[in-house]
């Protein structure tokens, strides 16, 4: 389902004079401070929120769902409501994807929805945080920090195939959320975790496209009760000065199939 332009003109409508009359007082206060109202309006017009698919949804987290009737069963229905969104604000027209959630099963097919939505692909994401039907190995204790290198190679090598979906969808960028920590004082080495994540998170960068990026995300709680190997700003810039160009030069054109656990 779209809102037509022309209903939502028609809404806007209702609320107009009020809104003129708001407006002109909060304009005469900018300009007495000496602000610039229509450099804000231009700065204001050039923002532009990219919808994370996973929050369509009616509720829970990503670790229970608690689904309702009416949310988005699929990619194509999610690409929908993020356009509806974008038609009533104009200030959303791109969706970031969360892989495995949101496998394109046909690009070409998906690309031409967008195109007709007026939509873009943000950074993908990938998944080290739940275990997957048919996975090999289990992240119960870690991921990227994981002691056993094999895990560590599954969780890279599952990022290198979010990377491969995104750059069939026109990404730039990856972001990689670890729930990586622990739960008891004694069960993780702080310091050998954080550089077993640097050397993961190396191989993931040095699979990334010339013109991609790479974001750290952190959480300074979630899930684990006791630490988190990412858990503030100051950790995940750290680990970006570390991964920069500058430092390490990057290699193009990794298929995700060099990968395979």
């Amino acid at each position: 389902m779209r809102i037509t332009t022309t209903r939502i003109e028609e809404n806007n409508l209702l609320y107009l004079r009020d809104h003129q009359r708001k407006f002109a007082f909060l304009s005469e206060t900018l300009a007495q401070a000496s602000v610039d109202v229509e450099d804000v309006l231009e700065r204001i017009g050039q923002l532009q929120i990219a919808i994370p698919s996973w929050a369509l949804g009616t509720g829970g987290t990503r670790f229970g769902r608690f689904p309702g009737g009416g949310e988005p069963g699929s990619l194509e229905q999610k690409m929908e409501d993020v356009a509806i969104i974008n038609d009533l604000t104009r200030a959303a027209d791109s969706i970031s994807l969360h892989i495995p959630w949101d496998i394109p099963e046909n690009p070409a097919q998906i690309l031409q929805l967008a195109s007709e939505l007026g939509l873009r692909f943000d950074a993908v994401n990938s998944n080290t945080f739940q275990d997957q039907p048919g996975q090999r190995y289990s992240y119960k204790f870690g991921s990227l920090c994981h002691t056993d290198h094999d895990v560590r190679r599954q969780a890279v090598a599952h990022n290198l195939e979010v990377i491969h979906y995104g750059k069939m969808l026109g990404s730039d960028a990856i972001t990689v959320w670890l729930s990586d920590g622990s739960n008891f004082p004694g069960q993780l080495d702080f310091r050998k975790a954080l550089e077993r994540t640097h050397q993961s998170l190396q191989d993931i960068y040095s699979g990334l496209p010339d013109d991609w990026k790479m974001y750290i995300e952190y959480k300074p709680y979630e899930p684990n009760f006791y630490s988190t190997v990412i858990q503030d700003w100051g950790t995940s810039f750290l680990l970006a000065n570390k991964l920069g160009k500058s430092f390490y030069p990057r290699r193009s054109g990794t298929s995700p199939s060099q990968y395979q656990y």
